[in-house]
């Protein structure tokens, strides 16, 4: 069960995102990176606790890697989220011509041949370089605009303006608790959703498969509305590029085989997401706690003095 935050908190880290909302608002996109890197670093250096979830993340990931490899590439992911924090909030203010302008896109041949079949279909993406960017881009094609699944922040005010920005050009939000009735209805309605599953799930509906070599829990609801109603599936990413400019590529739809079965389909949406994080692994969220219960039970084995 999560603790309750304080009131303090919550207006803390919207003070800070404010901060952040100015600085964004000043200076050329060289300012930005060089503040976001400069962000970036800071959060890693003093954040002790996600600074060791991504250096085990990295060395269970990378073990071919030396540790000053890994080093660097740590440092690499700092940088890119700092860099993105500010890309994200100068996004905010960044009209439709301006999206399409930024962003070169690859395979837009599967998205529009996906919005002719007249079918619903999802937008599977990841926490990786710009996903903001592939979801504001993506719905900029799609006639209804897409609607985007969505794990609501811890802190309500951010969450608020976060929704707000997710929903800009015609895009909307369906909240992760209890999403799946929402997403059948736009699916059968031929809508398109954009969905993640590459965070950690809990026990409930989800299974381990392997991701980077390692078991990962993850969700099962986008295999199961798949065999359900029998949408497209198109992976989606943007990676960020630097001086504002983004790549994107819309993959084919991914294959649907007889006999499949959840476990099967989670396995091969899990596989196509690892490939596009090795494409550019520094953009991928390693402060995330992918195998939480992997590195718990190596910590307490560690601790252990009978072991």
């Amino acid at each position: 069960m999560r603790k309750k935050r304080s009131a303090l908190r919550n207006r803390l880290e919207f003070a800070a995102y404010g901060l952040a909302l100015r600085l964004s608002a000043i200076g050329g996109r060289a300012f930005h990176e060089a503040v976001g890197t400069r962000i970036g670093i800071i959060f890693h250096r003093v954040g002790g606790r996600r600074r060791r979830i991504l250096e085990f993340n990295l060395q269970l990931a990378f073990p071919e890697l030396t540790e000053e490899e890994r080093k660097e590439l740590g440092f690499g992911v700092a940088r890119h989220f700092g860099r993105a924090l500010l890309s994200s909030l100068r996004l905010q203010r960044s009209r439709p011509e301006k999206i399409l302008a930024a962003v070169e896109l690859g395979g837009l041949e599967h998205l529009r041949g996906a919005i002719a079949s007249e079918r619903g279909f999802f937008i599977l993406s990841a926490h990786l370089g710009a996903w903001e960017v592939a979801a504001l881009r993506s719905g900029l094609e799609i006639p209804s605009g897409l609607a985007v699944v969505h794990r609501p922040l811890d802190n309500p005010l951010l969450d608020r303006r976060l929704e707000q920005f997710r929903a800009l050009h015609g895009n909307r939000m369906l909240s992760k608790r209890g999403a799946t009735r929402p997403i059948l209805a736009e699916i059968r309605k031929g809508g398109a959703v954009g969905i993640l599953i590459d965070q950690r799930a809990g026990v409930k509906g989800s299974v381990e498969v392997p991701f980077f070599g390692h078991p990962a829990r993850t969700h099962l609801a986008l295999a199961r509305i798949v065999l359900k109603t029998g949408s497209l599936v198109l992976p989606t990413w943007a990676w960020a590029d630097g001086g504002g400019r983004y790549s994107m590529q819309i993959e084919a739809p991914v294959s649907l085989k007889p006999g499949d079965t959840e476990v099967d389909l989670t396995v091969r949406y899990t596989e196509i997401t690892e490939r596009a994080i090795r494409r550019r692994p520094e953009q991928w969220l390693w402060y995330h706690d992918r195998w939480r219960d992997y590195r718990l039970s190596t910590l307490s084995s560690s601790s252990d003095p009978g072991r």
